[in-house]
């Protein structure tokens, strides 16, 4: 008995020796490698907890951004029988902007309190490395550091028709993500073209914002041509990430919302040439013939082609202006354009087939092109070298192969008393009727005359309609017009979208351009009251083509389709030809 209250008595000296032991050891500190850096250099941060297995959690570190961590170790000493043991947790942090920042106290439970850590103050001062290429990751950081979008140009401002490059890309911290849904904005007042980019990977280097590392991923690129001066704005664009997903756990999604960019869109300067073709950026031009002698009613192959970075895909034939013995017939277009993350080049090519009719040396005058020149800010002409084709006669050679009979010269006169007799139908014809004088013979006298002069001011009309480009092109408005009206109606039956509305913009466009010289700058709806403003409908018919080309717009760039294709057909068509009724009447 004696004993057993012994050993009661030192197990109670022990446990409270214990207690107080304890008590005294237990430990809770934050410590930094150093108190100042340069932003985009890495500090560590460690909290080290000795003597308790409470769990706690990361103080706010106050602006600071996090490299790499926590890492944790633990630690178990036994010192002359005494017991300890002390668990670190260490961060690599980083700040993206100099100033003042303060990590927090940690807590932590310890019996019926709490221990905190002191907080630290980190000064922060201008780093001495560059500043990063996208100035829109840095605000996207800011925004959450693990996690964020951005959507960044090839430049701030340029041309009417000179293209645009917008990146839409992805950062990431996280090892486990996934991208569910991505709405991206709907750009308008431009003419867009997709890279294809493939399935959606991360890039293999990862890329350093500010001295924190990322995983990358652009999720979309485009070409933008813009169609008008002003401001293009593309909107911020949504995305839904989900996190941490594993087989056992569902993960969490996390909203991430980009920054919206704003493109300054440019006039072209005034006084474009004639033959201005609409292209804006760098381009050149050859011209080539398959041969350069052939026979009558042969046919020549003749080659425009167009290379350089520009809006490829919107150019349209050159005016040849060949002479009127040889015929030719609509081109045919063969294009080798690529479209990738350095924007659109390549060619296009028109191959035309000419036909002369009839022998002669011909020359084929030179072609030119104007387009405006986004290196310079100027206008350029290209002009290709005069070609000349030589016709040979043709192989048909028109000899008869039935038998002669002899001429009259082959028989010898030898008396002048007898004549040959005259057989066959001899024309005799009654006394005092003769040719001379007659209207037979005045008209047979003066129609090759009047011939000659008819040709003749036929031949003056033709060379001034050739040197007039501008009034060709208002007489061909029509014709052209009704062609593309007729590609769009093909595409409404093969339900092409894209080639619908491109072919009915292409021939509300052009007809007006042809047909009144409405630039890609010009104010069409004033045009059009301008021209008609004796019509009592000239208001409507210009409202009218307002709203048909607002239609196409918004269904191209949208796209939104608020009016039926068949409906904005009919009504194209209709506009146009009363437009052209009341410039014929």
């Amino acid at each position: 008995m004696k004993t057993l209250a012994y050993i009661i008595v030192l197990l109670g000296l022990l446990m409270g020796a214990t207690e107080q032991t304890l008590a005294q050891e237990i430990t809770f500190k934050a410590s930094v490698d150093r108190n100042s850096i340069a932003a985009g250099e890495h500090m560590k941060f460690t909290i080290s907890l000795s003597n308790t297995l409470e769990r706690y959690t990361a103080p706010d570190l106050g602006g600071l951004v996090i490299v790499q961590g926590p890492y944790e170790s633990s630690n178990l000493s036994n010192y002359n029988g005494r017991m300890s043991s002390t668990i670190t947790r260490t961060w690599l942090l980083t700040a993206a902007q100099p100033g003042r920042y303060t990590i927090g106290p940690a807590r932590v439970k310890v019996g019926g309190g709490y221990i905190q850590t002191d907080p630290i103050t980190i000064e922060v001062t201008k780093g001495t490395s560059p500043p990063p290429n996208d100035p829109n990751a840095t605000l996207g950081q800011q925004r959450d550091p693990n996690l964020f979008t951005t959507i960044s140009l090839s430049k701030n401002k340029g041309y009417v028709g000179e293209q645009v490059i917008a990146t839409y890309m992805l950062y990431s911290r996280y090892n486990n993500l996934q991208s569910v849904t991505k709405e991206l904005p709907k750009i308008s007042n431009a003419w867009t073209e997709e890279v294809d980019l493939g399935e959606l990977h991360w890039e293999e280097k990862m890329q350093t914002i500010n001295g924190v590392p990322y995983r990358v991923a652009v999720l979309r690129k485009q070409v933008l041509f813009p169609q008008r001066s002003g401001k293009l704005r593309i909107e911020p664009f949504e995305q839904t990430c989900v996190i941490d997903r594993s087989f056992f756990n569902p993960g969490r999604n996390v909203e991430v919302r980009s920054n919206a960019v704003e493109y300054t869109v440019m006039d072209l300067p005034p006084g474009a040439p004639a033959d201005f073709n609409g292209a804006v950026g760098e381009l050149q031009m050859t011209v080539t013939t398959s041969r350069k002698q052939l026979r009558e009613n042969e046919s020549v192959d003749l080659a425009i082609r167009f290379n350089g970075r520009t809006n490829l895909k919107l150019l349209e034939a050159p005016t040849l202006g060949l002479p009127n013995d040889i015929e030719t017939f609509d081109p045919k277009t063969v294009d080798r354009i690529s479209v990738n993350g350095s924007g659109m080049s390549g060619g296009r090519e028109f191959q035309f087939l000419l036909i002369p009719r009839h022998e002669g040396n011909y020359e084929l005058p030179p072609i030119t092109v104007s387009y405006f020149d986004t290196r310079t800010g100027t206008y350029k002409t290209l002009t290709s070298e005069p070609i000349e084709i030589e016709v040979l006669p043709g192989d048909g050679t028109g000899s008869s192969n039935l038998p002669q009979r002899p001429a009259q010269s082959d028989i010898q006169v030898l008396e002048k008393d007898i004549r040959h007799i005259r057989t066959g139908d001899l024309r005799l014809k009654p006394l005092g009727h003769e040719l001379f004088a007659s209207p037979a013979w005045i008209a047979g006298m003066t129609t090759p005359a009047v011939a000659f002069i008819v040709l003749l001011a036929w031949r003056r009309k033709q060379m001034r309609d050739a040197q007039d480009v501008v009034g060709s092109r208002r007489k061909a408005a029509d014709r052209t017009a009704r062609r593309h009206l007729k590609a769009a109606e093909e595409a409404l039956k093969g339900n092409n979208r894209e080639g619908f509305y491109s072919a009915l913009s292409k021939a509300l466009v052009g007809y007006m351009a042809d047909k009144f010289g409405a630039g890609i700058n010009t104010n069409v709806g004033e045009t059009i009251r301008k021209a008609l403003a004796g019509s009592a409908d000239s208001e409507q018919l210009a409202n009218t083509y307002q709203r048909l080309i607002t239609a196409c717009d918004m269904a191209r760039f949208a796209p939104v389709e608020e009016v039926p294709r068949e409906t904005l057909y009919a009504e194209a068509a209709m506009l146009i030809g009363i437009i052209e009724q009341h410039t014929r009447s």
